[in-house]
């Protein structure tokens, strides 16, 4: 199993924000969990500095770096960037 997959839209805004932001050189693209319960699973995808419990894969050109614990809540989504009714983000969709 793939361990996530990012749509072109994904992967363009992921390009935009390191470039507009200013990411620093020693951060990577996080995707894991925000809060881990049955009934409410957050994923979260942010720019973060590497941790020695963290794990770091590169997956379409990108380097992401995840806990290997949260990995059973993300494996096999797909990461695609959304823009309607003036909203904008990433969201997490379950590849069926």
């Amino acid at each position: 199993m793939q361990l996530i997959q990012f749509t072109s839209a994904a992967l363009t805004a992921i390009e935009h924000y390191k470039a507009t932001l200013q990411i620093p050189a020693d951060h990577y693209l996080r995707v894991g969990i925000r809060q881990k319960n049955e009934t409410n699973k957050r994923l979260l995808i942010a720019f973060d500095a590497k941790t020695d419990k963290d794990k770091l894969e590169e997956v379409q050109g990108e380097q992401i770096i995840y806990h290997p614990g949260e990995i059973f809540f993300f494996a096999g989504m797909q990461i695609d960037y959304v823009e309607e009714e003036g909203r904008k983000g990433f969201t997490f969709v379950e590849k069926k």
